[in-house]
């Protein structure tokens, strides 16, 4: 199993909960949220223009562009017993993935630990060797 953390995404009035992959392997830029195309759409994210600056990566499939937007998006991992802080992360959007992934810096200022990443275990860094928390469900 892997990590899946539920979260809200908000720009301006825009939002959106969902889970997304906790992923110490995406080494971003900085803390950086990748999502795909149609959910930058419902966030109104534009990918052109001044605000976004856009790159060429090497994918299974071939060369894609992604697009690294300038502006942060507010981020708040969802828990049912406490209340969390929101986190401004930048938004990188591609073709080429089908779900939300946090990268390792965004997983840090979200302040999340994963203790057990082949069961979906984790927890909040002030939590840890106390509260086990569990994945949430994709899709």
């Amino acid at each position: 199993m892997t990590t899946w953390l539920r979260i809200m995404l908000r720009k301006g009035s825009n939002e959106l909960v969902t889970c997304a992959l906790a992923n110490t392997g995406f080494e971003g830029l900085g803390p950086d949220i990748l999502m795909p195309v149609n959910v930058a759409q419902r966030l109104g994210l534009g990918l052109s223009g001044g605000n976004v600056e856009v790159y060429a990566v090497r994918t299974a499939s071939g060369i894609a562009p992604i697009y690294r937007l300038k502006e942060n998006i507010d981020v708040k991992v969802l828990v049912n017993d406490r209340d969390t802080p929101i986190i401004g992360l930048t938004p990188v959007v591609s073709e080429s993935v089908d779900y939300v992934i946090l990268s390792d810096k965004a997983l840090t200022e979200l302040r999340v630990v994963i203790i057990d990443a082949g069961n979906g275990i984790w927890c909040f860094r002030d939590e840890l060797g106390r509260v086990s928390r569990g994945s949430c469900t994709p899709g």
